[in-house]
């Protein structure tokens, strides 16, 4: 385990598990209390079988792996228990009997819907008409990392940001795409992109 991964994992570390009825009450070393609904769990599980940690992506691909039209409605939790690691550590039972999924404390606190979480969190700036949407051009983003910073934070806290100069074909768009980050595969079966190029700036 490297130097960060102890870092991150000493900053959240959970201290008891409590199982509900439809999820999992979490109490933090810190004192504070989250709640995940064993259906959100069960759909975040990057275990083998459902992850593909290469491609940062779900493992749905020909009905195989993680389907969540096949998943339970109501996932079952077998057994709950920390792991020697730290690790929320859930075996599901029901209709899924032995599947096992393991959740890193920091991933899992990064993800609490509690309201104090939630209050925490940079509140978007609603816009209308009269807010000047931001420009960014397409070379500058790819090439500088300090104006992919200023694009991030600028679509984080309004939503919404222009790209010009962008080259018109679907590698450069692919491209800028990847520039944030792996594309991850959801529930489609294939990524499309549209593109229209009597339009695109």
């Amino acid at each position: 385990m490297t130097t960060l991964v102890r870092q991150l994992k000493a900053a959240f570390r959970i201290e008891s598990v409590a199982v509900t009825n439809n999820g999992v009450q979490v109490t933090w070393k810190d004192g504070h209390h989250s709640f995940y609904h064993n259906l959100w769990l069960r759909d975040a599980c990057h275990c083998p079988e459902c992850f593909q940690r290469d491609t940062l992506s779900l493992n749905s691909s020909e009905g195989e792996g993680h389907d969540p039209l096949k998943m339970p409605l109501n996932p079952i939790t077998e057994a709950v228990k920390i792991d020697r690691e730290g690790n929320l550590d859930i075996v599901w039972g029901g209709q899924e009997p032995g599947h096992h999924s393991v959740f890193d404390p920091s991933w899992l606190r990064v993800h609490c819907q509690t309201d104090p979480a939630l209050k925490q969190r940079r509140k978007p700036q609603l816009w209308d008409s009269s807010v000047s949407i931001p420009h960014f051009d397409y070379h500058e983003v790819m090439k500088d990392d300090w104006t992919l910073l200023l694009w991030l934070d600028k679509m984080l806290e309004l939503g919404v940001v222009m790209i010009d100069n962008v080259p018109k074909n679907r590698e450069s768009f692919q491209a800028l795409i990847e520039r944030i980050g792996p594309i991850q595969q959801r529930y489609h079966p294939t990524h499309i992109f549209t593109l229209d190029t009597a339009t695109v700036s």
